[in-house]
C-alpha cells in the first residue's frame, strides 16, 4: 500500500450545490390516474420481415382513404397512417426513446365541437405528451377540435426495457370521438414497436462497485440487496453507451480516493483492495446536505499499454446517497413498474444514482475535457451542435440548462423534472451522452442511437413481365418510421413503390415494357431536422 498523501491534489467539491437542485417550488403539479379500460380485442396486422433496424408490414397499399366519419390521423411526413398504424422504437440501451409526431384532423360529416380520446393501449411504457395520465396498460390524453378545419398535435413515445433482440412488440392506438351530438365512434390504430435490444444489455468494460465503506450510521441504504441492484444498473447503463477497453492493471492498494462523510467533513483515505483493469466505484450514504458524486483527484489515471490514456480517465469515482429515515425508497427495475416512478412521490434509486454517478463519470470540473466544455458554453461540440441544433452550455453546478430548447430533442425529455412527457424516472438521452463524451468518453457509435440513415440495398433483382414483383429495400440508422419515395427518373409501368414500408411491387396484370429503367429513391427517417439519404437504382424488366 502507498503512503497516505497529505492531501489530494484538488480536493473533491460537492457538484449538486442546493442552488443547482430542481427546486421544489418550480415543480409542476399533476395527478395521474392509474387506470384505463381493460384490454381490447384488438389483433394488429402481421409483420413480416425484420432486417437489421426496420420492419414493413405485409400487404398494405399506400391508398388508404380516411372514412368520412371517421378520425383522420396524420404521421409527421403528412401520410395517413389510421390504416397502416404507427412505428415506435425502442433504442438499444436504457435510455430515453424517440417520439413519433401525429396529427388529428376531424371528420368530414362530424358535429363540432368534437372530442377525440386518445388511448395508447398494450403496456405501462407507453406515453403521450402532457396533459396525459399514465397507468398499468398505457396512457391517455384528450383533444378538442372546434371545426373541421381544426387540427391537433400530440407525441406518442416508449419507454425502454431490457431485451428483445431486434423483435416487435404489438400494442394499439384507440382513437374514441364524441361529437357534438353525443354520438361516440372508435377506431383501432396498429401501434408496433421495434426493440433493437441486444440479448445481454451490459457494458465489458470490468466495473468494481464497492459498498463496503457505507458505514456512516443511519440507514447505510447499500447495504440493501434492492438498492444494489438498481445502482448497479445505473452505473452500468452509462459505461454501456461508451466503447472503451480495459485499462492497464491497478495493483491492489495502488489507487486511492478521497471519501466524504456527513456534511462534506471528516474525510477518509480509501484504497482499491484488489487489482482492477476498469473502474472502481465507491458508494456511500450521507445524511446531510446532499447527494453528489465525483472522481478521484489524486493525479493517478488510467493508462493502456503503459500510455495515458487520452482525456485523463480518472481510476476511481464515488457517489454519495443522501438518505433521510423513512424515505419512500423505489428500486423496482421491472419495466412494465417504471410508471409509478414519479421523483415527487418515490425516490427512485435508478433515478439519483444515474444522475449523481453521471457527475462522477462526466458532469463535473474534475474532468479536463468537461471543464474546457463548461468554459466555451459548448460552442465547439461539433456533435452537440450537429444534434440539437445549437450549442448546450451546461452550468457552474455541471447540469445542462432546464429550458426547453435543452430537452433531448428527439425525446422530448431531459432527465430532469420537467419535459414533454409525465416525469417518471430519470434516464439517459442522446443528447446527455454527447455531452458526456466531452469528458473524454467515446462513443459506441455502432449503437443503433448513433447510426445515420442509410439505404442499405444497392441492387434490384430482374424482373418479367406480367409476372409477379415483390422486393423490399432496406435501411438502418436514424429513427426508423421511414418515408420512401421516388424524386428522378420513373418507375416501369405498373410498378410502384410503398411509401411506408419500401416495397417495390409490380401489378402483374400490367404488360409493362421491357427495358432498363433507372430512378433514384429518397429516404426520410422521422428526425425532422435529419437530412435524406438517397440512392439510384436500375431495374431491368424483361
Amino acid at each position: 500500500m502507498p503512503t497516505q498523501p497529505n492531501s489530494p491534489e484538488t480536493d473533491p467539491t460537492p457538484i449538486d450545490s442546493p442552488d443547482s437542485a430542481a427546486p421544489t417550488n418550480e415543480m409542476e403539479t399533476e395527478e395521474n390516474v392509474d387506470a384505463v379500460d381493460g384490454p381490447s380485442s384488438f389483433t394488429p396486422r402481421d409483420v413480416d420481415d425484420i432486417s437489421g433496424s426496420q420492419f414493413n408490414v405485409a400487404g398494405f397499399e399506400d391508398t388508404v382513404q380516411t372514412s368520412p366519419d371517421g378520425v383522420e390521423l396524420l404521421d409527421n411526413f403528412g401520410r395517413p397512417v389510421t390504416e397502416f398504424g404507427i412505428n415506435l422504437l425502442d433504442w438499444q440501451g436504457y435510455l430515453s426513446n424517440p417520439y413519433v409526431r401525429l396529427t388529428v384532423r376531424g371528420p368530414i360529416n362530424g358535429a363540432y365541437p368534437l372530442s377525440v380520446s386518445i388511448k395508447a393501449s398494450g403496456t405501462s411504457r407507453l406515453m403521450l405528451n402532457k396533459p396525459s395520465e399514465l397507468s398499468s396498460t398505457g396512457a391517455t390524453k384528450t383533444v378538442e377540435l372546434q371545426s373541421l378545419s381544426d387540427e391537433q398535435s400530440f407525441l406518442i413515445a416508449i419507454a425502454p426495457d431490457r431485451g428483445g433482440e431486434f423483435s416487435i412488440e404489438q400494442h394499439e392506438l384507440i382513437l374514441t370521438t364524441t361529437d357534438a351530438a353525443d354520438v361516440v365512434t372508435s377506431q383501432s390504430v396498429p401501434l408496433r414497436v421495434l426493440d433493437q435490444d441486444d440479448a445481454i444489455e451490459t457494458t465489458s468494460l470490468p466495473i468494481r462497485i464497492d459498498p463496503s465503506h457505507d458505514n456512516l450510521g443511519g440507514e447505510e441504504i447499500f447495504k440493501r440487496p434492492d438498492v444494489m441492484l438498481a445502482s448497479t444498473l445505473a452505473i452500468k447503463d452509462w459505461f454501456y453507451f461508451f466503447d472503451e477497453e480495459p485499462f492497464d492493471e491497478v495493483p491492489a492498494g495502488a489507487d486511492w480516493f478521497w471519501l466524504s462523510g456527513d456534511n462534506f467533513t471528516n474525510h477518509e483515505w480509501v484504497y482499491n483492495t484488489e487489482a482492477y483493469r476498469g473502474m472502481w466505484v465507491y458508494l456511500r450514504t450521507i445524511s446531510t446536505p446532499y447527494s453528489t458524486g465525483h472522481p478521484s483527484n489524486n493525479g493517478l489515471y488510467h493508462t493502456r499499454n503503459g500510455v495515458e490514456v487520452p482525456g485523463q480517465k480518472h481510476r476511481s469515482l464515488g457517489v454519495f446517497f443522501l438518505s433521510f429515515a423513512g424515505d419512500n425508497l423505489f428500486t423496482s427495475m421491472d419495466d412494465e413498474q417504471w410508471y409509478v416512478s414519479d421523483p415527487r412521490k418515490v425516490t427512485d434509486i435508478y433515478t439519483y444514482m444515474m444522475h449523481e454517478f453521471g457527475h462522477s463519470f462526466a458532469y463535473s470540473m474534475s474532468w479536463s475535457g468537461f471543464s474546457d466544455y463548461f468554459d466555451k458554453g459548448g460552442a465547439e461540440a461539433a456533435d452537440v451542435i450537429a444534434y440539437q441544433g445549437r450549442p448546450v452550455p451546461v452550468s457552474s453546478g455541471s447540469h445542462i440548462f432546464a429550458g426547453e430548447e435543452y430537452w433531448d430533442r428527439l425525446s422530448g425529455q431531459s432527465s430532469g423534472w420537467v419535459h414533454n412527457f409525465p416525469e417518471r424516472r430519470w434516464m439517459l438521452n442522446k443528447l446527455t451522452l454527447l455531452i458526456a463524451s466531452n469528458a473524454g468518453w467515446k462513443i459506441g457509435k455502432s449503437l443503433t442511437p448513433f447510426l445515420e440513415p442509410e439505404i442499405l440495398t444497392t441492387e434490384l433483382p430482374v424482373a418479367d413481365s406480367g409476372f409477379n414483383y415483390r422486393f423490399a429495400l432496406s435501411a438502418q440508422g436514424g429513427v426508423p418510421y421511414y418515408d420512401w419515395t421516388v424524386i428522378e427518373g420513373a418507375l416501369p409501368g405498373g410498378f410502384s413503390l410503398n411509401r411506408y414500408t419500401g416495397t417495390l411491387k409490380a401489378d402483374p396484370s400490367v404488360n409493362t415494357q421491357s427495358g432498363d429503367y433507372t430512378f433514384t429513391v429518397r429516404l426520410r427517417d422521422s428526425d425532422e431536422l435529419a437530412e435524406p439519404v438517397e440512392r439510384t437504382f436500375s431495374l431491368t424488366v424483361r
